[in-house]
């Protein structure tokens, strides 16, 4: 692979992370300038998109932005200027990332997208349950086209030189916090429960129809896999994250009465899904809950920005549960607390998700998690 020289070693070890064999070290996905590169250091992946280009307007110039977004070409040239200058140490892989913040599906469900010059977003739209008119076909939604036509040319144009990432969909719980709103979304978990339990029923049907395709486009280019491009984790089948920030606002008994089957229908149609657990909250509330999901392979866990760091002592015994439940780990780290949380955690299983200044910094990074892992 012309942009991840090392894939055939490091597909062998991420074939082992997904089957719980343990191999010479932790896995880990490292991200750096490559040694050829003059240009400045990108934003880590973790911290949002990267926005080249977009400085030059202002949410005035609703055109230009907007096909900023938008546009297959333009997109096509933006992954490929990152690739030539970006090092994908350790396992992780380079694919491509149609970034229109973690809800995309809003759109496909009907809601008009804010393309700005710092993100996509979508604002609240469903006023009354009985008003709101669910579209019935995916195929003939504008934005479906202009993500599916993005993606087209990804293909086209691959020669077998990265990976495509499937786009964020988004589940509906946090889909229906943007468009409903959040408040007004927890007042109907009492008030309309039937509404709910609809739209979810409605818009989780729309993610697997949305998955099938894009998997479909990608599956061959993939090597047979599924690639979650924010965390730049390949996985052999159809693979893709399924989440719900929004229960870091309810009880656990509301989350398994409201959202697991999502979850369980997410889950069930995917090969390998990977839970994203975001913030303090979530993790706190709901683990043990998760842990019982058999159609959740891997979790992730994203700290939050304000909250304690992936490397809290408080985290530790939350993380060895998850590892011996018999679930992958992947875990955001600084590069300052991948010692601690080898020393507290075991390498089987395990993926962190960190930075470096330069390659040769990286490099140097992975030969020290070699040393610091060990089966626990």
């Amino acid at each position: 692979m012309y942009y991840k020289e090392d894939w055939p070693v490091a597909k062998k070890r991420l074939e082992a992370f997904w089957n719980g064999e343990m191999t010479d070290r932790a896995c880990v996905g490292i991200l750096a300038p490559r040694k050829t590169s003059g240009v400045e250091k990108f934003p880590h992946l973790t911290h949002g998109p990267w926005l080249g280009g977009l400085e030059k307007y202002t949410d005035r110039d609703k055109a230009e932005v907007t096909q900023w977004w938008t546009d297959p070409e333009l997109n096509y040239q933006r992954m490929k200027y990152w690739f030539e200058n970006t090092w994908f140490g350790g396992e992780s892989v380079p694919a491509t990332y149609i970034n229109w913040g973690a809800s995309a599906g809003c759109a496909f469900a009907g809601a008009e997208p804010d393309f700005n010059t710092k993100s996509v977003w979508f604002h609240k739209e469903i006023e009354d349950w009985e008003q709101w008119e669910w579209p019935s076909d995916l195929e003939s939604n504008r934005y479906f086209q202009i993500i599916r036509s993005i993606m087209q040319v990804f293909v086209e144009r691959n020669n077998e030189d990265y990976f495509i990432g499937m786009p964020e969909i988004g589940n509906a719980a946090d889909n229906l916090s943007l468009i409903r709103s959040a408040t007004d979304l927890a007042m109907d978990l009492i008030l309309n429960p039937e509404q709910v339990h609809r739209a979810v029923d409605l818009m989780s049907d729309m993610w697997v129809e949305a998955e099938k395709a894009f998997f479909g486009m990608s599956e061959q280019v993939n090597q047979g896999g599924g690639v979650l491009p924010w965390l730049t984790l390949w996985a052999p089948g159809s693979h893709d994250q399924i989440a719900n920030d929004f229960s870091s606002m309810i009880s656990t008994e509301d989350f398994q009465t409201f959202f697991f089957p999502e979850l369980r229908k997410m889950g069930g149609h995917l090969d390998v899904a990977t839970f994203h657990l975001d913030g303090p909250q979530c993790i706190m509330n709901h683990v043990d809950a998760l842990l019982t999901l058999d159609e959740i392979r891997c979790i992730q866990f994203t700290p939050g920005a304000g909250s304690p760091p992936t490397s809290h002592p408080d985290y530790i015994p939350i993380f060895r549960k998850i590892q011996e439940a018999g679930k992958n780990l992947y875990l955001l780290a600084e590069p300052s607390e991948i010692e601690f949380l080898l020393e507290n955690l075991s390498a089987r299983g395990l993926f962190l998700n960190s930075w470096a200044d330069s390659q040769e910094e990286g490099e140097k990074m992975i030969r020290k998690i070699e040393k610091w892992s060990a089966d626990r």
